[in-house]
């Protein structure tokens, strides 16, 4: 039987080839509609969803960055 070797972290998955610019400000809206609409009942979850849309927003930063430099 052959060693199998786990690849978490070593491999990233780029996601502005799998969604367009268009599908993640779309995603981030979502996130941040939904965040707003859940704040007042639990907040916990409205502070993850606040932090993935952050992250997402980072996403749109860094792909609209690389487009002007090009």
């Amino acid at each position: 039987m052959s060693a199998q070797f786990c690849k978490i972290g070593k491999v990233k998955v780029d996601l502005k080839q799998i969604l367009g610019l268009k599908e993640l400000e779309n995603t981030y809206k979502n996130f941040i509609e939904e965040a707003y609409n859940v704040s007042m009942t639990d907040t916990s979850l409205s502070d993850m969803l606040y932090f993935e849309a952050r992250k997402i927003k980072q996403i749109i930063l860094k792909s609209k960055q690389c487009n002007a430099t090009f």
